[in-house]
């Protein structure tokens, strides 16, 4: 599904109240879509990392009230207002983490907490198979979610990278080369994502000299010379007159 996709998606069910996961590659851009769903709907955002919880985490630290145990809510769980549980990393927390979520996904409780009714659950990882470090998530887990495959695509990129101020030759670059959008190497230290292609923008702006040119090219570049030497000859075309095209123009000056 394309991003478009997801988002129409996502709107329905967080308006449903119905847990949602987003399966996706390293870097292709899972927590910025929920980001931008939640501002585009006004609602609140509590970014969860499941991977930098215990299990105890969860239910917040006991407490004696009147000869009683009762369990302080952890501060980072909402309790009141309305807004968007984000559950990042989901997956790669270890299988305790995740048997903590069983009953705040379906029930939308811990022991005494009970999550707000305006409050909806989603959560997002990457996928087994890239082997970016997971933890299978277990069954009865993953039958509480409504499940989204979310995969990149070069002209709704675009379109985010122009109002994003992604710089304009890196736009232009994609829509010569869409495939290097995102070239997933499992094995590679760096390889092109969305992530990394606005690594590269962050350095282009800060205006590196040549010494550093091959920082770009390891952060954009998986271990092929095919990939890693495209970009950076690419920069001196677009620079020249001939090449010069407004922002607004990027998103159209290579067809897809």
């Amino acid at each position: 599904m394309k991003a478009s996709s997801v988002s129409a998606a996502l709107q329905s069910l967080v308006a449903a109240r119905q847990p949602a996961f987003i399966w996706g590659s390293p870097g292709a851009g899972k927590s910025s879509i929920i980001s931008q769903l939640a501002r585009s709907l006004n609602l609140a955002l509590r970014h969860i990392r499941a991977l930098l919880l215990d299990p105890v985490d969860l239910r917040g630290l006991p407490y004696v009230a009147d000869g009683r145990s009762k369990w302080a809510t952890p501060d980072f769980l909402p309790g009141d207002g309305a807004g968007i549980l984000f559950l990042d990393e989901l997956n790669a927390a270890p299988a305790m983490v995740q048997a903590a979520f069983y009953q705040l996904v379906l029930d939308r409780r811990l022991g005494e907490y009970v999550l707000p009714g305006d409050w909806a659950i989603v959560a997002a990882g990457n996928r087994d198979a890239d082997r970016a470090h997971t933890t299978r998530m277990p069954t009865p887990l993953r039958n509480r979610f409504v499940h989204l495959d979310f995969e990149v695509d070069a002209q709704e990129w675009s379109e985010w990278a122009i109002g994003a101020d992604i710089r304009p030759e890196v736009i232009a670059f994609i829509r010569f080369r869409p495939q290097l959008l995102s070239a997933f190497d499992r094995d590679a230290n760096a390889f092109p994502s969305p992530r990394s292609w606005e690594f590269v923008s962050r350095i282009l702006d800060s205006g590196p000299d040549a010494s550093v040119e091959h920082t770009i090219r390891s952060r954009v570049g998986p271990r092929s010379p095919r990939f890693r030497y495209e970009f950076r000859p690419y920069l001196p075309v677009f620079g020249s007159h001939a090449y010069r095209v407004s922002r607004a123009e990027c998103a159209r000056c290579h067809p897809a």
